[in-house]
């Protein structure tokens, strides 16, 4: 079954705020919301955006519910995530996937929202984007970010080659690989495994980054990824950062670095591989339709969308 494409957002509409995970003031949010205004976009914010329940941004079924109506609203073109942190899992089962399916619209958001992706992917058909959030635009984030982000959104054309000149891509195994994107936070997607929004790596190019993940956590999560299968049946890999790993290293003898932990797990795989790529929790991410399809030339060190991912 081919993917939903989502109709593309131009400036005027109205973009839908909501906060699935866990909560952020809106004085914290307020740069990144003038982002998203300067840009010509009215916003509207969830009922329950700004609630509080210890590390949740409020209770599940409202936050669940802030979710199920930006998608019923016809007035809203789009909707916007705060910020991850922790929860999107506890709200799957009282999302309306019927209601989401039936009103296709770009969902935005990374990091802890990866489980809403996957589930997506898997429940409605529906491309989605692993992009910067609120809490991402209230920082110093780069004009090329940003531009990304909106042209994916607004331009229902293929966006061809990124323009990485702000990363470090570096090449892991060399090669070509073509299919759809998936993947996100590595954390989210080795916690779905076993649920009914693993993901789906068949055939696809499978993207992964992380932030505050000590060296032994990574190994670990990759090791459950290859255990299960899911590294085996992927195309080729678009692989982030660890943001942040070396805060949990103490002694430099005791320790793997990330890059010898790709070089175990994922080099020997043989398939198409880059690193470096910024995207995810980088200064300066780069937005990645999932569900869009790509072509991987890691061996030129590329990333190239060959469809629109809105319509």
């Amino acid at each position: 079954m081919p993917r939903i494409k989502p109709p593309a957002i131009r400036p005027g509409d109205t973009i839908g705020v909501v906060s699935p995970s866990s909560y952020k003031s809106l004085e914290a949010l307020q740069p990144g919301i003038q982002k998203v205004v300067q840009r010509g976009y009215r916003l509207v914010f969830g009922e329950h955006a700004f609630d509080r329940r210890g590390y949740l941004a409020g209770e599940d079924r409202d936050r669940a519910a802030d979710l199920n109506a930006m998608f019923a609203n016809p007035d809203v073109k789009a909707i916007l995530c705060t910020r991850g942190g922790y929860g999107a899992s506890r709200i799957l089962d009282y999302l309306d996937w019927d209601v989401i399916r039936a009103h296709p619209k770009p969902f935005i958001g990374y990091s802890d929202i990866t489980t809403l992706h996957l589930a997506f992917l898997r429940h409605t058909e529906m491309v989605v984007f692993y992009a910067p959030m609120i809490i991402t635009l209230a920082r110093d984030v780069s004009r090329l970010a940003v531009e990304n982000l909106f042209e994916l959104l607004e331009q229902p054309r293929p966006l061809g080659t990124y323009d990485t000149r702000e990363g470090n891509v570096r090449t892991l195994v060399p090669g070509i690989a073509e299919g759809e994107l998936t993947g996100g936070c590595l954390c989210l997607v080795t916690a779905a495994c076993g649920t009914p929004e693993q993901v789906d790596a068949r055939g696809k190019i499978l993207c992964l980054e992380d932030v505050d993940e000590p060296p032994y956590a990574v190994d670990r999560m990759l090791t459950q990824l290859k255990r299960c299968g899911v590294l085996d049946e992927a195309a080729g890999f678009v692989i982030g950062e660890i943001t942040n790993w070396e805060q949990h290293v103490h002694d430099p003898a005791e320790t793997l670095t990330i890059e010898q932990i790709w070089q175990d797990i994922l080099a020997p795989l043989g398939k198409p591989a880059i690193v470096g790529f910024p995207f995810g929790h980088m200064t300066n991410p780069l937005t990645l339709p999932l569900g869009v399809r790509a072509r991987l030339d890691a061996t030129a060190g590329t990333l190239t969308l060959l469809e629109p991912a809105v319509s």
